[in-house]
């Protein structure tokens, strides 16, 4: 264990941060540790590749494994290296190679180029674990990786300057060239930086109940846990290291994981102790569970299409024991099944995710203009729906996790054109957080948040009809 110890407090030496990476990493191998650890990295990689989301089997791994706390960080950071980077590294492995026969080789061959280029490793280190790596997964495959990554090493510059100009951005930056064409006409001044941006580290955010903690005692838990405030917002913190997950109070549920976003979206609802309120795509429950321990609504229903979504929602009202919250399975397409007429309506739409891409990279590799379509049409039928089941000067809360304008400004407009009886209101945001708000009076919190996910929100009133 002293030796295990004395291999992971290399790890943490040699660290490099830009807006490629996110914080790494390793030194040379001394044992079979990390070794294990590799592999496991391997494993993690196709299965993400192959559809899995990153996120839910991390947690799948750290749950299964016992990994110690620096080995997590380890992991997690060179998944999201990875996948933050992952066309320009397979450019380079395609520029070197034209034929991988095994996919594990493959998943190899992508950590070990981030690592030699994203991560200021010594790449000495790199290409001899990568070898040793390899004779465990396929000994007739170690002389190929070797002698690939020492090819990547040597031509890196040659291979990046001979890439086609109208190609470069989306290569260099790693995003799909549709989405690069769709940047440039929908952010011309800026979409550069907006790539750049979502390809920076995330940071671990927290919420603390306020009935249950008061701002000092909570301050108080982070000091004790050696836990720096990077950055926060009313109840909503940003952390430089994830010790609150130890705490009592992380453990009985008074301080819950959630981005300054969502929390703004449901703070902006402006709930009443007297109002009924519906969170139409509820789970996992951070919003919800913020109406009910910040707002107190006289009921508050959530629901989502999936069973198992579902579960998640039922959990909260079981583990809490809120009596004015109500779970039910329903498509938000069809709020009318409730059967109910609703003062607040929270609508965190189905969307494309772009604004949360440094938490979930692998969401770019898959998403086309076609896909952003479909969510487009879906995201109407879900307003069309919550406009049917809202009272007169009902409020509904718009709200998505993306950049996008089509997803965003173009459906506020299409909401407005449809419905006359609605007016835009004010989204009160601080001063602290940047803005851009948009010709019908949404609200987009930009790339420039070095914390926070990139969001849009827009409230909507339904007009009585004698104020109309």
């Amino acid at each position: 264990m002293e030796q295990r110890n004395r291999i992971l407090n290399n790890m943490d030496k040699k660290r490099k941060s830009d807006n490629f990476s996110d914080e790494i990493i390793l030194k040379k191998p001394e044992n079979n540790i990390k070794n294990n650890i590799k592999i496991d990295i391997i494993n993690l990689l196709d299965e993400i590749m192959n559809g899995k989301y990153s996120n839910i089997q991390l947690n799948y791994y750290f749950k299964t494994k016992s990994y110690l706390k620096k080995e997590k960080t380890f992991i997690t950071n060179i998944i999201n290296v990875t996948l933050k980077n992952l066309i320009y590294i397979d450019y380079l492995i395609s520029q070197t190679v034209k034929n991988i026969q095994k996919r594990k080789i493959r998943q190899l061959l992508r950590i070990s180029v981030a690592q030699l280029f994203f991560t200021g490793t010594d790449s000495a280190g790199v290409i001899y674990e990568a070898v040793e790596i390899a004779k465990i997964i396929n000994k007739h495959q170690s002389g190929f990786v070797n002698a690939t990554l020492q090819a990547i090493l040597k031509n890196k510059d040659d291979i990046t300057e001979k890439i086609p100009l109208d190609k470069k951005d989306g290569i260099i930056y790693s995003y799909p060239q549709w989405l690069v064409n769709k940047l440039k006409t929908d952010y011309p001044e800026n979409y550069v930086d907006i790539m750049k941006s979502y390809k920076t580290r995330s940071y671990l955010s927290v919420r603390y109940n306020k009935k249950k903690l008061s701002k000092d005692k909570f301050e108080k838990i982070l000091s004790e846990i050696k836990s720096e405030i990077l950055f926060y917002v009313d109840n909503v913190y940003y952390l430089s290291n994830s010790n609150i997950f130890e705490t009592e109070e992380y453990k009985k549920g008074n301080i819950v994981i959630q981005d300054l976003s969502s929390y703004l979206a449901v703070k902006n609802l402006d709930i009443k102790e007297d109002d009924t309120v519906l969170d139409a795509c509820a789970a996992p429950g951070g919003k919800s569970l913020a109406i009910l321990q910040d707002f107190n609504p006289k009921l508050l229903i959530a629901t989502d299409i999936y069973e198992h979504k579902v579960k998640l929602l039922e959990d909260i009202k079981v583990n809490y024991g809120f009596s004015n919250f109500e779970v039910y399975k329903n498509d938000a397409t069809k709020i009318e099944n409730l059967n109910m007429k609703f003062d607040k309506i929270l609508l965190d739409v189905p969307c494309s995710g772009l604004g949360v891409l440094r938490k979930k990279p692998e969401k770019i590799y898959d998403l086309t203009s076609e896909k952003i379509k479909e969510l487009k049409k879906l995201q109407k039928k879900i307003f069309d729906s919550a406009y049917g089941s809202l009272k007169e000067n009902g409020v509904i809360l718009y709200s998505t996790c993306t950049f996008s304008i089509n997803e965003n400004t173009n459906n506020l407009k299409y909401f407005l054109e449809k419905y006359s009886d609605l007016s835009v209101e004010e989204i009160i945001i601080p001063e602290n957080i940047d803005t851009q708000k948009d010709e019908f009076g949404g609200i987009y919190m930009t790339h420039k948040n070095v914390y926070n996910d990139g969001f849009y929100i827009a409230k909507l009133r339904k007009m009585s009809n004698n104020l109309q």
